[in-house]
């Protein structure tokens, strides 16, 4: 049994290797940019939704105190006019609008936490986004290398020079010292 067993992890292993080298890693990079890139913008809408509806409850908070201010004053006048009987609605709709006040002070608070939230992780986001994108750069490098298109600068600690790459830049040497005496 524990030979079976064995040999099923080695064929699922086996073929998980066929399949990582069947995919194109650069298609993986580009969609993974795309969807990166297309999630942030989604981020960015809502967002921008966050902060307009943000802007409206603040002014329906400037609205709430202006209304606040003027039944102050309605209930100052009523009060020095000794009209208790007039001054009961006032007080009645000042008390309303400080609950209301107070509900879209609590609303406000979670939307600038929410609003400070979707900030941080639209920054941690494009870190990544750069990050994915420098690596898909260096992949694309690589492959034009690969390909001889571009001659890389640079070489991984894993790769070795070719017997033929020696050889080349002999050749180039001696022809190179031959017309530069």
């Amino acid at each position: 049994m524990a030979f079976i067993t064995r040999l099923s992890r080695l064929m699922r292993a086996d073929l998980h290797a066929m399949l990582d080298r069947l995919e194109a890693p650069d298609l993986v990079l580009a969609q993974a940019v795309r969807e990166m890139e297309q999630t942030q913008d989604q981020d960015r809408r809502s967002l921008t939704r966050l902060e307009r509806e943000r802007a409206r409850l603040r002014d329906r908070e400037a609205e709430l105190g202006r209304i606040l201010r003027q039944t102050a004053e309605a209930l100052d006048d009523c009060l020095a006019a000794d009209h208790d009987d007039l001054a009961r609605p006032v007080i009645r709709r000042r008390l309303e609008t400080e609950r209301q006040v107070g509900a879209l002070q609590q609303r406000l608070r979670a939307l600038d936490a929410e609003c400070e939230a979707r900030h941080r992780q639209l920054a941690e986001q494009e870190a990544r986004l750069l990050d994915l994108r420098a690596r898909a750069a260096l992949h694309d490098e690589g492959r034009d290398a690969d390909e001889g298109r571009v001659s890389d600068s640079w070489s991984s600690p894993g790769e070795t020079v070719r017997e033929a790459d020696v050889e080349v830049a002999l050749l180039q040497a001696k022809r190179q010292r031959g017309t530069g005496a």
